[in-house]
């Protein structure tokens, strides 16, 4: 009679429960991320365009700062 080896699925580092703290980890970080994208946004909106423009910006590239893309 042939016998059947059950192999254990659940390995350190690999269950559901570790899968959905790695999720839940990444998912505060963007949140994290986009509260900062929202405050810098926020904060450089109040700037009127002469005080943008002695930091070099305008207000079209404030979406690209806070977004970290903006390049000179």
């Amino acid at each position: 009679m042939a016998t059947i080896a059950r192999s254990n699925t659940r390995t350190t580092g690999h269950g559901l429960a570790d899968r959905f703290r790695s999720l839940n980890l990444r998912f505060q970080a963007f949140k994290a991320a986009a509260r900062e994208r929202n405050r810098i946004m926020r904060e450089l909106s109040t700037y009127s365009d002469d005080e943008l423009g002695e930091l070099g910006l305008s207000r079209c590239d404030v979406p690209a700062v806070a977004a970290g893309t903006y390049r000179r």
